[in-house]
């Protein structure tokens, strides 16, 4: 059994990964972030996105939050998530 997730030439957490559990403002490139304890995001900003903003509500665990183009910052005011790395 295979469990790779790819996304544009990516493998998993082949690049590295961001574990966030408190309200730190995370910056940078990911490709997916897994909730791993249901969570609310204050921001989230990503690209190629339109219609409503991802904030304000709880994303409940085990959701995957995918963007082959990018997620580039998120900070949470509850939860637990992991942040997968892409180029």
């Amino acid at each position: 059994m295979n469990n790779n997730v790819q996304i544009a030439g990516h493998t998993g957490a082949a690049l590295g990964v961001v574990v966030e559990t408190g309200a730190t403002a995370v910056t940078g490139k990911f490709y997916a972030i897994q909730v791993l304890e249901a969570a609310t995001f204050t921001t989230f900003t990503e690209n190629g996105a339109s219609g409503d903003a991802m904030t304000g509500f709880s994303v409940p665990a085990g959701t995957i939050l995918y963007n082959g183009l990018g997620i580039t910052a998120f900070t949470l005011s509850a939860g637990k998530v992991r942040a997968y790395k892409m180029r």
